[in-house]
């Protein structure tokens, strides 16, 4: 029972930890495609790139849970995040992060839904 409960805490836990996650990355990464920051960890003196390559890798981090379960909701959540601007995310996602398990399933769940 206790077991249970820890287990049901944990999953709540998590969910939530990404729900925010994919929150922040999509607003990020809205910001990254209005503005044309491109994720680069090679330029030297621009700021905005490395800060973007260090969302990218968020984002990737986020991709390796073995958990398809997760790696739906977090699809889920950044799609319900994008909102009207889906178009936009995925567009971004398939330029710079299209390998990405996690784009991939975004890209899957935008067309079951869509």
């Amino acid at each position: 029972m206790k077991h249970e409960i820890d287990s049901e805490k944990h999953y709540h836990n998590l969910t939530k930890t990404i729900e925010g996650t994919a929150w922040i990355l999509c607003d990020a990464i809205h910001t990254m495609a209005e503005k044309g920051i491109v994720p680069n960890d090679q330029t030297d003196n621009d700021l905005t790139s490395r800060l973007a390559q260090r969302l990218a890798e968020i984002f990737e981090v986020i991709s390796e849970c073995e958990e398809p379960e997760i790696i739906d909701f977090a699809a889920d959540k950044m799609l319900e995040t994008a909102g009207n601007q889906q178009e936009q995310l995925l567009q971004y996602l398939a330029r710079y992060m299209g390998d990405n398990p996690l784009y991939k399933r975004i890209y899957e769940n935008y067309h079951d839904k869509g």
